[in-house]
C-alpha cells in the first residue's frame, strides 16, 4: 500500500474518507480487550409525570443488561440510575456514582440507551465524549444512536455532536411546550402529579383523575376525627404508630405505587406528615396544583409560589372529609398557631441565647439532628436542652434512648476540649517547624520527581496520539497500532498511579508536616476568652453525637491532619 503523508490523511479524514487498512490474517489479530462496563439509565423530570417511573427505569436497565451480556468483550460491573433528573444538569447522584466507578478504575466502558439519557447539554456532553473519556481511556457506547467510540469515525463524531445539539434544542422545546400543556391541564382541574395524595389513587381509566383508596381514606378520616376531638398532632402520631399503620410512603411501596428501596423498611409517622394531611385541601374534593414552579430544562430547583398564585379547582373528585370538618380543623390549627405566637417573647426579659451549635448535635441512636428546647422554670430562669425529635414524637417506639442534655453542660465540655487542643498546638507548632526544615530537601526532590513523571506522562499521551495518526495514515498496521496503544495505556496508568502517590507525599511534606498544617492553622492562637461563637464552633467542630446518660462523642475538624503531624513526630521523621 502506498504511503500517505499525514496532511493527505487529515484531508481524507475531513472529507469523511478513512484510509483503508490492509486486511490482517486472522492469526495476526491481537487478543480482544475485555471492557469492565457500567450501564447508565436516566428518566427525565417530564417522563415521571405520566409514567410509572420505576417500570420505565427497569425497562432501560433490562435493555442495557441484555446488550452488555450479548457482547463477548463487555463485562457488566454495575448499572447506575437517576430517576426524575434533568439531562441538562450533570450533577446527578447516579451519574456521580458512575463516574466514581470510572475514576477508581473499576470500569472503563459506559453504555447508555441513547445520548439523551447521558445528557442534553451538548457542550458538556460533547466535552465528555470528545475530551474526557478518550483522555482517560474510557469506551462509550450509545445503543440507540449506533455509536461506539472504540470504532468511531470522524463522521460518527460529527453525528454525535449534531445529536447532542439536537437533544439540547429538544430539551428547550419540551420545556416550553410541556409547560404550556401542563398549565392548561392544571387550569381545567386535571391531576398531573406522579402520585395522588394519600387516601387517593389515580383513576385506572383516566390518569388525570383521582379516586378514593378506601383503606388509606379511612386513616385520613381517623386523623381528622381525632383532631376534632382535641388530640395534638404528636398524640395522633403516637396512636398511628402504636396501631402499626404504615406511613404514606411505606403504604405506597406496599401497594406497588412507589418503587423505592428506601421504604422497604418501616418508616414511622411524624408530626409533619400529620400536619400536611390536616391542611391538605385535596380531601374536600378540590384540586390544588401549581404550588411550585419547576424549570427542569435549566436544572433549577423548584420554588414555592405565593398562595394566591396556586390554582384551585373545586369539586374535581369525591371528598374524603366534609368541608365543614376541614374548616373546623383549620380553625383549631390557627388557634394553636396564634397561641404559640402569643407565647413568643414572653420570657425575653430573662435573656436570649444564640443557638451556637445549630446543625452540629446529633442523636447517637437514630442519627437525626437534635432539637434545642427552651425550658422556663417558674417564670424566673431559662435553660436550654438538646433532645431527640424522634424520641419526643414516638417515645419508646422510636428505638432511641432518653436524652435531655443541658446546653450549658455541653458547652463547658466543648470549651474544655477545644482549650486542650489549643494548648497542644504550642508544642506541635515547634514540631512542625523542625519537620519542615528537616524535610525541605525531600520536598524539593519530590517536586523534581513529579515534574519528571508529568513530562513522561505527556510524552506517553503524545505517543498515543502519534500512533493513532500513523494508523489512520496507513503507516501502522492494526496489529502494531493495538500493541502500541496497549503499551501507551499501561504506561499512562503506571505514571498516573505513581504521580498520585507522590502528590500525596508532596502534600504531606509541604503542608501537613509544616506550620501550614490545617489543624495548626485553625486551632493555633484561638482566643476563647469570650467563649465559643457560632462561626467559631462550626469552624472547629465537625459533629457532636449524644448518647444515653449525657455521654457525648465529639469529632473535631482536621483530626487526620493532626494525627499525621503528631505521628510523624513520634516516628522520628525529623532528619538530624
Amino acid at each position: 500500500m502506498p504511503r500517505k503523508s499525514r496532511k493527505e490523511a487529515i484531508r481524507a479524514i475531513n472529507a469523511g474518507q478513512i484510509p483503508e487498512i490492509p486486511a490482517q490474517r486472522p492469526e495476526s489479530q491481537p487478543m480482544e480487550q475485555i471492557y469492565q462496563t457500567v450501564g447508565y439509565a436516566r428518566l427525565s423530570v417530564a417522563e415521571t409525570r405520566d409514567r410509572k417511573d420505576g417500570e420505565a427505569l427497569q425497562n432501560q436497565k433490562a435493555l442495557l443488561r441484555e446488550y452488555i451480556q450479548k457482547k463477548a468483550n463487555l463485562r457488566l460491573v454495575d448499572i447506575c440510575e437517576d430517576n426524575g433528573q434533568t439531562g441538562t444538569n450533570f450533577q446527578r447522584a447516579g451519574f456521580e456514582r458512575m463516574m466514581e466507578l470510572i475514576r477508581s478504575g473499576k470500569a472503563n466502558c459506559i453504555v447508555v440507551k441513547d445520548l439523551s439519557r447521558f445528557g442534553r447539554d451538548h457542550v458538556e456532553a460533547g466535552n465528555f465524549l470528545e475530551n474526557v473519556f478518550p483522555y482517560i481511556g474510557v469506551r462509550f457506547i450509545s445503543i440507540g444512536d449506533g455509536y461506539d467510540s472504540a470504532d468511531a469515525t470522524t463522521t460518527d463524531c460529527l453525528m454525535v455532536a449534531l445529536r447532542n445539539l439536537g437533544n439540547q434544542i429538544y430539551s428547550m422545546d419540551i420545556s416550553r411546550k410541556s409547560g404550556s400543556v401542563l398549565r392548561e391541564k392544571i387550569r381545567r382541574g386535571e391531576f398531573i402529579g406522579a402520585y395522588a395524595a394519600y387516601g387517593y389513587i389515580k383513576d385506572p381509566d383516566d390518569r388525570h383523575h383521582i379516586v378514593i383508596d378506601p383503606e388509606a381514606a379511612e386513616v385520613v378520616r381517623e386523623i381528622f376525627r381525632r383532631k376534632l376531638e382535641g388530640a395534638s398532632n404528636v398524640a395522633i402520631v403516637r396512636r398511628l404508630n402504636e396501631a402499626a399503620i404504615p406511613s404514606p410512603c411505606c403504604y405506597r411501596h406496599q401497594k406497588g405505587i412507589l418503587v423505592d428501596k428506601r421504604f422497604e423498611q418501616p418508616k414511622p409517622w411524624t408530626a409533619t406528615t400529620v400536619k400536611k394531611i390536616l391542611t391538605c385541601q385535596t380531601y374536600i374534593g378540590d384540586m390544588v396544583q401549581g404550588r411550585r414552579r419547576s424549570e427542569f430544562y435549566a436544572g433549577k430547583a423548584d420554588r414555592m409560589l405565593p398562595r394566591e398564585d396556586w390554582c384551585v379547582v373545586e369539586g374535581t373528585h369525591e371528598p374524603i372529609v366534609s368541608r365543614k370538618d376541614f374548616e373546623a380543623v383549620q380553625d383549631i390549627l390557627e388557634t394553636a398557631r396564634s397561641r404559640y405566637q402569643s407565647r413568643l417573647g414572653v420570657y425575653d426579659h430573662l435573656g436570649k441565647s444564640e443557638n451556637i451549635l445549630k446543625g452540629l448535635v446529633f442523636c447517637g441512636d437514630c442519627g437525626k439532628p437534635m432539637v434545642r428546647y427552651k425550658q422556663v422554670s417558674h417564670g424566673k430562669s431559662v435553660t436550654y436542652h438538646y433532645l431527640c425529635p424522634n424520641y419526643a414524637a414516638l417515645l419508646d417506639r422510636s428505638g432511641c434512648s432518653y436524652k435531655f442534655l443541658r446546653e450549658d453542660v455541653l458547652m463547658d465540655a466543648l470549651t474544655e476540649m477545644i482549650s486542650a487542643e489549643i494548648r497542644q498546638t504550642v508544642d506541635a507548632a515547634k514540631l512542625a517547624q523542625r519537620l519542615s526544615m528537616a524535610n525541605r530537601v525531600q520536598a524539593e526532590n519530590l517536586s523534581l520527581e513529579l515534574k519528571r513523571l508529568n513530562s513522561e506522562l505527556a510524552r506517553a499521551e503524545t505517543a498515543k496520539k502519534g500512533a493513532m495518526e500513523d494508523y489512520l495514515s496507513g503507516l501502522l498496521s492494526q496489529e502494531d497500532y493495538e500493541r502500541l496503544k496497549r503499551a501507551c495505556a499501561g504506561e499512562t496508568m503506571r505514571l498516573k498511579g505513581r504521580i498520585s502517590a507522590l502528590q500525596t507525599d508532596y502534600t504531606k511534606q509541604t503542608e501537613t508536616l509544616t506550620q501550614g498544617n490545617p489543624w495548626l492553622q485553625t486551632f493555633g492562637g484561638i482566643d476563647l476568652e469570650d467563649g465559643l461563637t457560632g462561626p467559631l464552633a462550626h469552624s472547629l467542630i465537625q459533629r457532636v453525637t449524644v448518647y444515653e446518660n449525657d455521654r457525648i462523642d465529639v469529632t473535631l475538624r482536621y483530626r487526620d491532619e493532626k494525627a499525621q503531624l503528631l505521628t510523624a513526630g513520634d516516628a522520628g521523621e525529623v532528619v538530624a
